[in-house]
């Protein structure tokens, strides 16, 4: 077990890579508070962690609400204890050109991949200082790396301020023994990505293949384990080489 009795707060937990890193966190010994828009979606897989004799609670809570987050992890922290890692997954996905994009579909995006990141890590902040010691965990894009490819100028701009908020959380909370570091995923096999030329993306990867939600799953457990102890600020690029840094 790579992190026995920890407890882990994953927002957009109830389905695609949420699901895949709840499950992940569980198997490894931790409980999970999934916190989701969709609740029957989070009820199903907080179903799943129970059976694997863990802790489980779903809430619902849209990450861009500042009265959402708060009630999300007071409810975590009053249903499992407290807090051990939070996993900053939620997001929303747009793609169509600037001159098309609409300012509502600019904010939305902003506000749910970015705002929402801001909203969940300010939240537990204090937690964290008072225990000397936590993990946060962003997920970010390679969109955010390189600019979009596939997708819309909102949200590759999202993913470039999670990757820099990142830094920002680090240095603050590093005094305090907490660690803060970001996953930049590259295309993967999901429901988002279902629309994607497949077979010509494969061709511009070198590894020649999509990633699987399990790939950053895996990166996730190693930033929410005590073996990345002394990495923060980090961004860990899971795209099959697209990008070398």
């Amino acid at each position: 077990m790579r992190v026995p009795e920890k407890v882990a707060l994953v927002t957009g937990g109830g389905q695609g890579l949420g699901e895949t890193i709840s499950l992940t966190l569980a198997r490894e010994g931790a409980h999970v508070a999934i916190g989701d828009l969709n609740l029957d979606q989070a009820e199903r897989v907080a179903g799943l962690i129970e059976e694997m004799g863990r802790k489980a609670i779903a809430l619902k809570a849209d990450v861009s609400r500042e009265d959402e987050v708060k009630e999300l992890v007071a409810q975590s922290v009053a249903g499992l204890g407290t807090i051990d890692i939070l996993v900053n997954n939620a997001g929303i996905f747009h793609r169509g050109p600037i001159a098309e994009m609409s300012e509502e579909t600019w904010d939305r995006v902003l506000d749910v991949n970015l705002k929402g990141t801001f909203l969940c890590s300010r939240e537990i902040i204090s937690l964290f200082k008072e225990k000397r010691s936590g993990k946060v965990i962003n997920i970010a894009s390679l969109a955010g790396q390189v600019g979009g490819l596939l997708a819309g100028a909102n949200y590759a701009t999202s993913k470039a301020g999670v990757i820099c908020f990142t830094k920002s959380l680090a240095k603050e909370l590093a005094p305090f023994g907490v660690n803060v570091n970001c996953i930049a995923p590259g295309v993967i096999d999901t429901d988002m990505t279902a629309a994607f030329p497949r077979e010509e993306l494969k061709k511009s990867i070198p590894l020649g293949t999509l990633g699987e939600s399990q790939d950053i799953a895996n990166a996730v457990l190693f930033f929410a384990s005590e073996e990345s102890k002394y990495i923060t600020g980090e961004t860990l690029s899971v795209n099959g080489g697209v990008l070398m840094d």
